[in-house]
């Protein structure tokens, strides 16, 4: 009997331990399932050879040589002749499943030649499309062979301290790496040596590393909330990212027929408060109903709520394409056309003269064109006396952006130029080559240029 007691007892407590054992509880956290969801998005971004890039602006010097040291520091220092090694740069994050990509300025502007790495190890080369140096984002496009998996974007106006946030990226070459944290700040400016690196941004104490850099900051939902940035060195459970609501800012601008495929639907329209109201309405349009204050809800018959979704939308559709447009009109709903047209082109060459003061050669036989820099323009002439000799441009330099304009080409500095007038002043970012043996060192500068 009493051996029986003995066994019953322990029967007993070994199914209460089963009942209780950790192995019966669920692993597959939210976690878990944001990084399954996300994990896919994320690229990693290489290049061929790296350009050292100087700024003329004290603040971006001191960003460039932290990226500088992060890169000496675990990557080992450049060889004599330059960076000319295979490495890993940074991170980025599929945005569209057409091939566009995001990520971080910095990274891209090192790469004379961009590599995309997907998750399934597929490479692609990779096209600048359009960058911002001061909220360090820039975008990129991939050809893919299929639709690929992009990510879902979080609102701006819900983020909470407190809450759980993902890193996802590629830290010193390292693919598919996760860190978790909290969301500790928002609108927080990063400093380093007194200088301002980034304003209004999001600090997070999940680790963002050298590599991690372009990656996306997740919240527990699976939405993008940030594009993550490396920063400081030394600071330890700190990380940066660029919020939501100033990339979906740029990406209103840069993911445009416009900029894109140098299409328009034969309107242009503006934001206010979450209502797309059309400003400006190309009359000529056949077929076109349109007209000038009309409330954009659809296009295609899917919601659109802000510029970002209008832009994305349009891209849907190719030259002489009808879009059909739900409505409001003078209180009432209905269905209007707009048709997709090919875009003006005014002259950039006669724009630059009679308002810069400028002429430009072709990029032909050129040192950014030996290096692969395929953005900018040389400047072959400055008048005298005009805006641009004042501001002290000169010969040889390249422009790469005017205002929120990238620029490649004659057509690009038209586009930048058509709506602006005399009296006006434009920014114009600069870029300053000089060649030393096998290394290439560029000097960035940006200039407030009064137009003639």
């Amino acid at each position: 009997m009493k051996t029986v007691v003995k066994l019953g007892t322990a029967l007993l407590l070994s199914s209460l331990f089963v009942q209780a054992s950790p192995a019966h509880v669920s692993r597959r956290t939210p976690v878990v399932e944001v990084v399954e969801e996300v994990l896919p998005s994320v690229v990693n971004i290489g290049t061929e050879k790296i350009v050292k890039v100087r700024y003329a602006d004290r603040s971006r010097r001191v960003r460039a040589d932290l990226v500088d040291q992060f890169f000496s520091d675990f990557f080992g220092p450049p060889r004599q002749e330059g960076y000319r090694l295979s490495h890993s740069l940074g991170s980025g994050v599929i945005i569209d499943p057409r091939g566009y990509i995001l990520t971080n300025y910095h990274v891209i502007e090192r790469a004379s030649k961009i590599r995309v790495t997907l998750s399934d190890e597929s490479q692609y080369d990779a096209v600048f499309l359009a960058g911002d140096e001061i909220s360090d984002l820039a975008l990129i496009k991939i050809e893919p062979l299929k639709p690929l998996k992009a990510v879902r974007f979080g609102n701006d106006d819900d983020l909470m301290l407190g809450e759980t946030v993902i890193v996802l990226g590629n830290p010193f070459g390292l693919a598919k790496t996760v860190t978790v944290g909290v969301l500790s700040a928002k609108n927080r400016e990063a400093r380093y040596e007194g200088e301002v690196l980034y304003r209004d941004i999001l600090q997070t104490d999940a680790a963002v590393n050298p590599g991690s850099s372009g990656g996306p900051l997740v919240n527990i939902d699976g939405q993008v909330i940030g594009i993550s940035v490396a920063i400081y060195r030394e600071a330890q459970n700190i990380g940066f990212a660029v919020p939501i609501k100033r990339v979906k800012a740029l990406l209103a601008h840069w993911m445009t027929p416009r900029i894109i495929s140098k299409l328009w639907p034969g309107f242009d329209a503006e934001d206010t408060n979450g209502v797309l109201t059309i400003i400006r309405v190309d009359t000529n349009a056949p077929g076109a109903s349109v007209q000038v204050r009309d409330v954009i809800r659809t296009v295609g018959g899917r919601p659109v709520g802000d510029l970002y979704d209008l832009s994305r939308s349009l891209l849907d559709y190719k030259e002489g394409n009808r879009i059909p447009l739900g409505i409001e009109r003078n209180g009432a709903t209905t269905t209007v056309t707009a048709v997709m047209e090919a875009l003006p082109k005014p002259s950039g060459e006669a724009l630059a003269k009679t308002l810069l003061g400028l002429e430009f050669s072709s990029r032909e036989d050129t040192v950014s064109s030996r290096y692969g820099i395929s953005k900018g323009m040389p400047i072959s002439a400055v008048a005298d006396g005009s805006g641009a000799a004042k501001a002290g441009l000169r010969t040889g330099l390249l422009v790469t952006r005017i205002n929120d304009y990238e620029i490649t080409s004659l057509d690009d500095i038209g586009l930048a130029l058509e709506h602006v007038r005399p009296g006006e002043t434009v920014a114009l970012s600069l870029l300053a080559l000089e060649e030393t043996g096998g290394f290439l060192m560029a000097q960035s500068s940006m200039v407030q240029v009064k137009l003639d």
